[in-house]
């Protein structure tokens, strides 16, 4: 059921870069007054997670998933609705907002469910299923401005399947917090704050680099030239297909390689990609070679930290709310700045911020690691 429900969560968080060009077009505005999208959408997103922590915690767990589920149901129908940059802000920021509880909640479920056994497999199927909403958001957005000449097809598609999906959630029983007669969650509240913020700090990076590269990917592909009509779609059709796959092969290896080994390989693999991205200096046979590869790279890193912390400190709804909204803070502040550079450097931007961005996450890493074997001492 959660994994059905990041399907949503991954369709909406990745529906604004497949149609940032047709939003961009619409509202006749450039490529970095735009981007303020990104940014409405990242604060909702900051938001809904900073206030969701402690309601999980609370064991309202499946009331608050359904509310936002509905929640986003209603800001995705008013997107068709509006044309200009300042009127689109408010539903993307709704969807941050809705989509910062959903995730919070999942994460912290899921957790509950595997009462710390097997959660890392778990975490990772979770965030496969991200994966595969991702990869299905650019198909069904050029599908909907094909046959609808907008967005009102993929509203009516993403609408449909959350309310199922909000009803589906009300109708089963939540999993119990550890705080229910359970040790760990006392452990899990008493989690130092300098714990909890330089974890923060890895996902602000990491996701960061995620939305940067693929939120901006298809205007790179544009801005390059890109030969092929469809071929800046597909480019990023075929991101999230490889995102996809990564994550699936994470689900499988979960059980083989420790998560502090596959972090390590996959943010090592992502620096050493980008760099050759850079250098390729928008080479068509280079720009899908090393898309298709940094897909596949950067996949396992998100559910793999979650787990890979967990190893160390018993999470709560508190403790999954500071990370997700690290990446809420993340997905706001580089995108935005990709877009301004854009403007103002060209498409050969894209890749060096990113590149830039994901050197200091590999290093920040390295923090982690030490911090987290202090707090378990």
């Amino acid at each position: 059921m959660y994994l059905a429900v990041f399907i949503a969560i991954g369709l909406s968080l990745s529906m604004l870069g497949p149609s940032l060009t047709y939003l961009r077009e619409r509202a006749h505005v450039s490529k970095g007054e735009i981007g303020a999208l990104f940014v409405a959408q990242a604060i909702g997103y900051l938001g809904g997670s900073l206030l969701s922590g402690r309601i999980y915690d609370r064991g309202l767990g499946h009331r608050a998933l359904a509310t936002a589920l509905f929640g986003l149901v209603g800001a995705v129908a008013l997107i068709p609705q509006f044309t200009s940059v300042a009127a689109l802000a408010v539903p993307f920021a709704l969807i941050g907002v809705v989509v910062g509880i959903a995730d919070v909640g999942c994460n912290t479920l899921v957790v509950w469910y595997s009462r710390g056994s097997g959660s890392t497999r778990l975490l990772n199927a979770l965030h496969l299923f991200f994966g595969i909403g991702a990869l299905a958001s650019p198909l069904v957005v050029d599908r909907s401005l094909a046959l609808s000449h907008g967005l009102s097809l993929f509203a009516v598609v993403l609408c449909a399947y959350t309310a199922v999906m909000a009803v589906i959630v009300l109708l089963h029983q939540a999993p119990i917090p550890f705080a229910v007669g359970s040790e760990p969650t006392a452990t899990a509240t008493q989690t130092p704050v300098r714990v909890l913020t330089v974890i923060s700090v890895f996902f602000f990076l990491y996701v960061g680099v995620e939305f940067g590269f693929s939120g901006w990917l298809k205007t790179y592909a544009e801005g390059i030239h890109l030969p092929g009509a469809s071929a800046p779609t597909l480019l990023n059709t075929a991101f999230w297909v490889s995102f996809t796959v990564g994550r699936l092969l994470a689900v499988m290896l979960a059980a083989r390689i420790r998560s502090g080994t596959m972090l390590a390989g996959s943010c090592t693999l992502t620096v050493g990609l980008l760099a050759l991205m850079v250098v390729a200096d928008g080479d068509a046979t280079w720009v899908w070679i090393t898309t298709v590869l940094i897909g596949f790279a950067i996949a396992p890193q998100f559910a793999t930290m979650i787990a890979y912390a967990e190893e160390h400190i018993a999470l709560s709804g508190r403790s999954t709310s500071w990370f997700v909204s690290g990446a809420g803070l993340g997905s706001l502040v580089l995108p935005f700045v990709i877009g301004q550079m854009l403007d103002q450097s060209g498409s050969s931007a894209m890749p060096l911020a990113v590149f830039v961005a994901a050197i200091i996450t590999a290093a920040w890493l390295l923090v982690v690691r030490r911090e987290l074997t202090v707090a378990t001492r």
